[in-house]
C-alpha cells in the first residue's frame, strides 16, 4: 500500500475526528485555480498538498481548518491565499514559509519551502519565529494531526 493510500484509510477510519470533503467528489479546486493560488503566493504545492486539495478540496481535523483554496469571493477565513498574505503583511512569517494550519494548542503550521524533498514535498514545521520539525511532509502532516492526542 502507498502512502497515499494509508493516509485515506487513516482518514476513513478517523471520521469522528475529521471533517474534509468527500474523497474524489470532484469538489476541489481546479488545476488552474491551483496554478493561479501558486503564482499569487510565488510557491509550487507540494504533491502530497495537491493530492489533498484535488481529493478532499478542503476540511478540519479535531476542529483546526487546514488552510485550502476558497473559490467564494469575500470569505476569507481559511483561504491559504488571504492567510498567508495576512501573516506576511504583518511580519509572523517569510516567504520562505508558508502557513497551512492554525492550532489551539501547537500554534502555526507552516511549510518550509526553502529545502524541497528530491519528489518536491517540503517538511512541515510549527512556530515560525523559533520553528521546530514537526513533520517529514504533508502527508506525514496529516497523519500526526490525525493521531495527536490532546
Amino acid at each position: 500500500m502507498n502512502k497515499y493510500d494509508a493516509v485515506k484509510q487513516l482518514i476513513e477510519a478517523n471520521s469522528g475526528d475529521i471533517n474534509l470533503g468527500e474523497y474524489g467528489a470532484g469538489d476541489g479546486p481546479s488545476q488552474s485555480q491551483i496554478a493561479i493560488v501558486q503564482k499569487l503566493l510565488g510557491v509550487t504545492f507540494p504533491p502530497s498538498y495537491i493530492w489533498w486539495l484535488n481529493n478532499y478540496g478542503g476540511g478540519e481535523i479535531k476542529g483546526e481548518e487546514i488552510f485550502s483554496i476558497y473559490e467564494t469571493p469575500g470569505i476569507s477565513g481559511g483561504d491559504i491565499v488571504y492567510v498567508n498574505e495576512l501573516n506576511r503583511e504583518n511580519g509572523l512569517i517569510n516567504t520562505s514559509q508558508l502557513v497551512i494550519q492554525y492550532s489551539d494548542l501547537n500554534g502555526i503550521f507552516f511549510f518550509d519551502l526553502s529545502h524541497p524533498d528530491l519528489d518536491g514535498e517540503y517538511e512541515v514545521y510549527n512556530n515560525p519565529s523559533e520553528p521546530r520539525k514537526y513533520a517529514h511532509d504533508f502527508l506525514d502532516f496529516l497523519e500526526r494531526r490525525i493521531t495527536d492526542k490532546y
